[in-house]
C-alpha cells in the first residue's frame, strides 16, 4: 500500500527483507560493548550548581553511558487537528500525524577512537497510520497501522581533520538542501507546504473531485532523500563544507537506479547575524537532473529572518521550478520559552506538468515549551492551482498540534 513520509515523497509500508540484511549486519559489527550513540559529541555535562533553569528537562536524555562512549534512546511524537476545506466541502482529521515533521523514535551510538577520531551510527524508523500527506476525502478515518518506514540505518566515522565518512541507509548529500530555514516554525510550515496537507484532493469548479492531490501540483524539488548509499562530508573552512554520495534506493522497496549528488553548505554567524544555506546538484536517474537551494538570515538580537528557497527539475518534457519565501519574527513574550511568528509565500510552474501554475500563501504560529520539550503549533494555508485543460477551485487548510520531543 502506498503511503507518504513527510517530504512528499511516495512510500509503501516497509518489508524487511534479505536486501536490508547487509545494513543491521554492519550495524551489529560497529556496536561494540560499551558503546553508546550519537552523531555529535555531546557539551560536557555542567555541575549541579551550573545547570540553568533552560537546562531542565521533563524527560532526562534516555542515554547509558558518558560523552566518549553513549547509547542514547530518542524520539518524538508530532499530532494534530487539520481541516481542510476544498471549496466544495470542509473535512477534519484527527488525530493527524503531522506531514511536516513525523512521529519517530531511533537509537544513536558514539564512541571516541584514538588518533581524535570518533565512529557512530543511527537506527531510527517512523510511524504515521493518518498522516496530512495522505489522509483525504475519500479515506476519512481510515488509518493503516502498518504505516512505518524504516528512515536511517547508519554508521560513520569522523575526524575533524579528514572529515565524516557514512555508510548505509541514511540522508544522501542533498536532503534537506531546499529546506534550510531559522524561522523557528518549520513544525508547521517550510518550503515543501505540500507536508501541511498533501493528501487531499483538489476539486473541479464543477463540484467534483480531480484525481490531483495537493502533493502532486506543489514541490520543493530537495534532493534525492534518503538512500542506501556511502557518503563524504568534508571538514568546515570558513562555514563552508561540501559532500557528496552515491546510493540506490532499499526502502521501501528495492531500486537497481544509481542515483548521486553533490552539495555545498554555509553555517556562519556574521556579527549579530546567524546565516545557513545550502545548495545542491542531484541526478535520481533517467536522465534527471535537480538543482536546489536555500539560504536563511536571523538577527539574533531581534529575531527578525527571512528565508528563501528556489528549485529547478530539468526533465525531458517538463521543466518544472519554484520559488519560496517566508519573514519570520521570534520573540520572548512567556516565560515558558520563545513565541515565534511567519508569513511565507509559493509560486511554482509547470510542476504537475507543462503549463500548469501552483500558488500559495501561508502563516504561522509556535509556542515553545522548553521544560516540557513540545511546540505548541497552528498554520493555515491556501492552495491555488491552474492548468490549461480545467479550472480548479482554491482550497484552505488549517493545522493545529503539538510536537513532543525526547
Amino acid at each position: 500500500m502506498l503511503t507518504e513520509r513527510p517530504g512528499g515523497h511516495v512510500m509503501r509500508r516497509v518489508k524487511y527483507s534479505a536486501v536490508h540484511a547487509p545494513i543491521y549486519s554492519l550495524l551489529a559489527l560497529c556496536l561494540p560493548a560499551g558503546i553508546a550513540v550519537g552523531q555529535e559529541v555531546a557539551k560536557p555535562a555542567q555541575k549541579p550548581s551550573e545547570t540553568s533553569k533552560a537546562d531542565e528537562r521533563w524527560i532526562p536524555k534516555l542515554r547509558l553511558g558518558d560523552d566518549t562512549a553513549y547509547l542514547e534512546f530518542y524520539g518524538q511524537i508530532n499530532k494534530g487537528l487539520l481541516v481542510y476545506d476544498d471549496g466544495g466541502s470542509t473535512d477534519n482529521y484527527f488525530p493527524v500525524d503531522n506531514g511536516n515533521s513525523s512521529t519517530r523514535a531511533g537509537f544513536r551510538f558514539y564512541s571516541k577512537m584514538e588518533n581524535n577520531w570518533s565512529v557512530g551510527g543511527n537506527l531510527e524508523w517512523e510511524w504515521t497510520p493518518y498522516s496530512t500527506t495522505n489522509v483525504n476525502q475519500l479515506n476519512k478515518g481510515d488509518y493503516d497501522w502498518e504505516a512505518q518506514l524504516l528512515r536511517k540505518a547508519e554508521v560513520y566515522m569522523e575526524s575533524k581533520e579528514y572529515g565524516k565518512f557514512w555508510f548505509g541507509q541514511g540522508s544522501m548529500a542533498s536532503d534537506g538542501s531546499a529546506e534550510v530555514d531559522l524561522s523557528g516554525t518549520s513544525v508547521v510550515g517550510y518550503s515543501l507546504i505540500s507536508d501541511m496537507a498533501g493528501g487531499p484532493f483538489l476539486r473541479f469548479d464543477d463540484g467534483t473531485l480531480s484525481s490531483i492531490r495537493v502533493k502532486d501540483a506543489f514541490t520543493n524539488y530537495d534532493g534525492l532523500g534518503r538512500k542506501l548509499r556511502f557518503r563524504y562530508d568534508s571538514p568546515s573552512y570558513g562555514g563552508f563544507s561540501v559532500s557528496s554520495s552515491f546510493g540506490t534506493q532499499v526502502v521501501p522497496e528495492p531500486s537497481d537506479v544509481a542515483v548521486w549528488d553533490i552539495a555545498l553548505r554555509y553555517d556562519q554567524t556574521i556579527e549579530d547575524v546567524k546565516i545557513s544555506g545550502a545548495l545542491a546538484f542531484s541526478r535520481p536517474g533517467d536522465g534527471n537532473s535537480i538543482y536546489d537551494a536555500s539560504v536563511s538570515l536571523l538577527h539574533q538580537p531581534t529575531g527578525l529572518s527571512l528565508t528563501l528557497a528556489a528549485g529547478y527539475s530539468d526533465k525531458e518534457s517538463i521543466d518544472g521550478h519554484y520559488g519560496y519565501a517566508k519573514v519570520g519574527y521570534q520573540t520572548d513574550i512567556f516565560e515558558v520559552g520563545k513565541t515565534a511568528f511567519s508569513v511565507d509565500a509559493y509560486f511554482g510552474r509547470d510542476i504537475k506538468g507543462k503549463g500548469t501554475d501552483s500558488d500559495s500563501y501561508g502563516v504561522q504560529v509556535v509556542q515553545n515549551l522548553d521544560y516540557w520539550q513540545t511546540e505548541l503549533f497552528v498554520g493555515a494555508r491556501t492552495y491555488s492551482y491552474d492548468d490549461e485543460v480545467s479550472s480548479v477551485q482554491d482550497s484552505y487548510a488549517v493545522l493545529a498540534g503539538a510536537r513532543l520531543k525526547f
